[in-house]
């Protein structure tokens, strides 16, 4: 009895499992994925300015050790700005290629991971874990604590309309499942056509695992001259719900990601899904 409810345990699990892995694409939809990470700044009583212990030394630690991946330098306009009044701004980047991707971003208090071209889970995976290792370790905790105030993952994704002319709000309903309407008395009230020509759409909504908040965005813009959606999933946690040890990024990570391929996976389903595989 205990053997066949033990397989029927490990079934439904693969079962779980396989609902939750994105098939092979041959045209992947994705424009850049982004994980983002927070720690908590020290205010000056004086000024009233935040500041980083860690900046810009850290900057410097974390080149170091990382530059046998990330050989290339490059600073960002904002490094024009004095950092105490630009808090939580990237300053610099360090690339794997110039101009290239994937690259790691670090500013006071704020870090991040962007993967382009060529993405795969388990690079941006190793990639996240590895900086938020050494920010740990790098960190000048005799002068300051280190407490993780935000971590997210971002996945951009760009999907052009069908056809010339379609109505952006039936693209939204029949490919991405995501209904929009207004009331046909507008139409009827006034000189207008009833295909928008701008679509700005936001929901978030609570997730429990990780402990935090699912977003979901939709915007309706151009890819190569041609009408698109930039469509992003972002998982969030902030505050108590962000790992205090790194070691527990490993879990945060995988759930994180595990909640933004069951959303692509839902709203992606059909007619989309099997354009990105290639059918």
């Amino acid at each position: 009895m205990y053997e066949v409810k033990l397989e029927y345990l490990m079934s439904t699990f693969r079962s779980e499992k396989q609902k939750r892995q994105i098939p092979i694409l041959l045209y992947p939809p994705l424009i850049e994925a982004i994980f983002e990470l927070h720690w908590e700044l020290q205010g000056d009583k004086q000024t009233g300015r935040l500041r980083d212990p860690s900046y810009p030394m850290m900057y410097g630690r974390i080149y170091e050790r990382l530059k046998k991946d990330f050989p290339h330098i490059e600073d960002l306009p904002s490094i024009q700005v004095h950092p105490e009044a630009s808090p939580y701004v990237v300053r610099h980047r360090i690339r794997k290629e110039k101009m290239g991707y994937p690259l790691i971003q670090i500013g006071p208090g704020i870090t991040t991971v962007n993967c382009a071209q060529g993405y795969s889970w388990d690079s941006f995976r190793g990639h996240i874990l590895r900086l938020v290792e050494s920010i740990s370790d790098l960190f000048p905790t005799t002068v300051a604590p280190l407490n993780f105030t935000k971590c997210e993952i971002r996945f951009l994704n760009g999907i052009r309309l069908g056809t010339q002319g379609e109505n952006p709000l039936d693209f939204l309903a029949d490919k991405l499942h995501i209904k929009m309407d207004v009331d046909a008395d507008l139409f009827l009230m006034n000189q207008m056509s009833d295909q928008p020509n701008a679509v700005n759409f936001m929901i978030g909504y609570p997730l429990r695992k990780p402990n935090g908040n699912l977003g979901l965005s939709a915007q309706l813009g151009q890819m190569d001259g041609k009408p698109a959606y930039l469509f992003q999933t972002q998982v969030i946690s902030i505050g108590e719900w962000v790992p205090s040890d790194p070691r527990e990024f490993e879990t945060w990570v995988a759930e994180a990601h595990s909640a933004s391929v069951g959303c692509f996976l839902s709203l992606c389903k059909g007619a989309l899904m099997d354009k990105f595989c290639g059918g």
